[in-house]
Formats: structure tokens, sequence, C-alpha cells
């Protein structure tokens, strides 16, 4: 199992030092934890609007990236349609596609989707260090 990072945390993401973002560095680095991510056009879209392409350049680099298929991601996203709330049914789909538990986003609506039972099953949100208990036990394979 991976975690997915929604483009709204990629601000306080990209400052490792930041306490709210640096238990998941920690995971990532010491846990084998990586990052789940797929090249859909609304993923690259989201990540280098947010200024990830930086992120995401270092996460292959240091092979903490997993990577989803594309085509999976967009059947997934095909079959939600009119299920979701938010404008992010790509997360939705790519959580389902990879079966994901773990998202970190600051989203309302979209936390309000990834908790719904009905779409994802035992979704969790990470969305500060107090949440870094979310990260035990997540493995990516």
């Amino acid at each position: 199992m991976c975690i997915i990072l929604d483009a709204n945390m990629l601000s306080k993401f990209k400052k490792r030092a930041d306490e709210d973002t640096k238990p998941v560095w920690n995971w990532l680095h010491n846990r084998n934890g990586r990052i789940a991510y797929a090249t859909t056009e609304k993923f690259e879209e989201e990540w280098t609007r947010g200024g990830g392409d930086v992120i995401l350049k270092e996460l292959q680099r240091i092979k903490k990236l997993k990577a989803v298929s594309a085509q999976d991601v967009l059947e997934k996203q095909n079959e939600l349609k009119g299920q979701i709330r938010s404008d992010d049914p790509h997360i939705i789909a790519l959580a389902i596609a990879a079966n994901v538990k773990v998202l970190a986003s600051q989203d309302r609506a979209l936390i309000g989707d990834f908790t719904n039972r009905d779409l994802v099953e035992r979704g969790r949100v990470y969305q500060r260090a107090e949440h870094a208990h979310l990260l035990h036990g997540v493995r990516c394979p």
C-alpha cells in the first residue's frame, strides 16, 4: 500500500522541514513508503500547477514514486461518474485502482469522498503531524 499526496499539500511537502509533512518524509525514507501517482492529464496538470514537478522528479529519482496505470485510473474514474462530490474523481479512482487507504490532503470535499466507505474502503486522511500514526503499517510494494 502507498499513500496519495493531493496537490493541495504540495506547498507544505516541498518544505521538508515542515512539521506537518516531516512524518511523511520520514516514512518515505525509513519505511519503504511511496507516493502513488498516475500519469493522467488531471494529475499532471494539478502537480505542475502546484509546483510539484520538482517533487515528482525527486520522488522518481529516489524510487519513492509508485506509478499506477493511467488506463486503470481512467477506467475507474469513468465508473465513478455521478458518485463523487469533490472535483477530484482522479484521486478516488487512483485509490481504488491501487488499493490505497491513506490520502494526504486538506481538501474538505475530497476528504468526504475519500472517507466514504461506498467509495474507498477504510480510507483515512493524513493532514498534520498528529496523524503520523496513519502511516504505521502502510506498505507499498
